[in-house]
């Protein structure tokens, strides 16, 4: 077995938050679900996406000031799906509910999101790192978090 076969295969076993992130550069903008999104450092507050560097979005993600990571919940298995589509990030966008703010597009519905200022992008392979410092954002709680597990979405159980 080849070493990228055995990482997603190991990779396959890990259960995974996902996320949506959004973004926008100039009058581009980028919307994409991911589940490589992690806390880095409290003291700056910091997360981290990782990003394709052959995606669609790569470009308005590393260029662009501000970030938004919006977590979904169990219900949310359509957004995540159509963010992850490999259509254009606004037509994405058009077909959830969003809103436009200095920062960029942030998803419209009453889940957590984090609006964050790019604090440094790190060459990854084939993937850029991408660190935000957290600026603001709004925590409610959520059901049951929306978890990608196997190739499949699912949740934890008992919620």
């Amino acid at each position: 077995m080849d070493k990228q076969d055995l990482l997603k295969m190991f990779m396959r076993q890990s259960a995974q938050q996902v996320y949506v992130v959004t973004a926008k550069y100039e009058n581009n903008y980028a919307a994409i679900t991911v589940s490589s999104a992690t806390s880095i450092s409290m003291d700056p507050p910091l997360m981290m996406i990782a990003i394709d560097k052959k995606s669609h979005t790569h470009d308005v993600l590393t260029k662009s000031n501000y970030f938004i990571i919006t977590l979904l919940y169990y219900k949310d298995e359509e957004i995540s799906k159509i963010m992850a589509d490999r259509i254009d990030s606004k037509e994405k966008l058009q077909k959830t509910k969003y809103k436009e703010t200095e920062f960029g597009p942030i998803l419209d519905i009453e889940r957590p999101y984090l609006i964050l200022s790019k604090y440094k992008v790190y060459d990854a392979g084939d993937h850029s790192i991408i660190l935000g410092e957290i600026l603001d954002g709004k925590i409610s709680n959520i059901e049951c978090p929306l978890v990608y597990y196997n190739r499949n979405y699912t949740t934890v159980k008992n919620c």
